[in-house]
């Protein structure tokens, strides 16, 4: 599965790209206009985590954030929703945190046992 979107289509910044590699692996690269630091703090300093992680076209509010970015680490989201009177909440542990390159977390909420998120951050050419 390809796809491709972007927040702006005439300016091509901020583009997505969703690769479906296997029945357990999806890779999503999306591309930001600035330098990996400030993207890996926006993923692991929970005040800007809260502005920008709940899409509004989900129609989910944040309800609460806790995050102790470190290897052995926790997190716990909660968002809210119209429809329901119940918090949706996510949470698992970090197994990797090395700034400002690469986050690994697991899923702990689902039926998935053993889902592992890994993100990574990587500079680009000509980014400064």
């Amino acid at each position: 599965m390809n796809a491709n979107n972007a927040n702006d289509p005439t300016s091509g910044t901020h583009s997505t790209l969703v690769e479906r590699r296997s029945d357990t692996d999806l890779v999503v690269t999306r591309t930001f206009n600035g330098p990996a630091w400030i993207v890996f703090a926006a993923w692991t300093t929970p005040d800007l985590f809260k502005l920008w992680w709940a899409p509004k076209s989900f129609g989910v509010t944040m309800l609460s954030c806790e995050m102790d970015v470190r290897a052995g680490g926790s997190y716990r989201l909660e968002f809210g929703h119209p429809s329901s009177d119940k918090p949706m909440p996510f949470f698992g542990r970090y197994i990797e945190v090395t700034p400002p390159s690469r986050l690994v977390w697991t899923n702990d909420e689902g039926d998935e046992a053993g889902a592992v998120t890994t993100v990574t951050f990587e500079e680009s050419g000509g980014e400064t």
